[in-house]
């Protein structure tokens, strides 16, 4: 998402489209996923002049965004909006299946192990509610606290995928990948689910990252 120094992100791409519609305004986002993760709903906001018609920008920039990324609606706020800070909570899906194809590559993160349901149900129960996730944070991730509240974590099925779906209050980088790579190891017998009792209260056991192309952020909620 977040701009960098010669390379292709969202976020550039779409002050580029806006700097051709003659809109200068720098691009505020709610949430800086990574490469390769995607955003079914991605928030942003941008300064735009009183004389445009909303539909007809909206129009304007799909015919410039045009495959890649897609303005869904665009609605007026307050001077004050904050797509990340003004955020109530925020939910994101991890896709895996066990069927290869090179068309859905980028998208699902092929997973070819028998999948443990009610374990990692189990599993998955121990991070509702407010915990500490230092230790399911990117390295360097710079933030004041690491505290966070889980609303909501579920696996299920859905055609011939199995969805890891986290809703929650906020989350840290990288915390969903750490996540889903953590359960993906109770289900192989890796770690066990005192492992991630141990990590939760503090005790580093694992800390690595599920591939990026099977996440997406999913809703954020104002």
């Amino acid at each position: 998402m977040q701009k960098q120094p010669d390379k292709k992100t969202v976020q550039g791409e779409i002050e580029k489209a806006l700097r051709k519609l003659n809109i200068t305004s720098h691009l505020r986002h709610a949430g800086r996923t990574d490469r390769g993760v995607h955003a079914l709903n991605q928030v942003v906001a941008f300064d735009a002049p009183s004389f445009w018609d909303i539909h007809k920008l909206r129009v304007s920039l799909n015919n410039i965004l045009s495959p890649y990324i897609y303005v869904k609606k665009i609605v007026k706020t307050d001077d004050t909006f904050n797509p990340r800070l003004d955020a109530r909570k925020r939910s994101y899906r991890y896709l895996l299946s066990g069927r290869f194809s090179p068309h859905s590559a980028d998208y699902v993160t092929y997973y070819d192990k028998n999948i443990d349901y009610p374990r990692l149900q189990q599993a998955l129960n121990l991070l509702i509610g407010p915990h500490d996730f230092k230790y399911f944070a990117k390295t360097g991730s710079e933030v004041n606290h690491y505290l966070r509240e889980i609303y909501r974590a579920e696996i299920y099925t859905y055609k011939y995928l199995s969805v890891i779906k986290i809703e929650g209050n906020g989350f840290l980088r990288g915390q969903i990948r750490i996540i889903v790579d953590f359960m993906l190891k109770i289900n192989e017998n890796i770690l066990s689910i005192e492992d991630l009792k141990a990590q939760l209260n503090g005790t580093l056991i694992s800390k690595h990252l599920a591939p990026p192309n099977g996440l997406y952020l999913e809703r954020v909620w104002y």
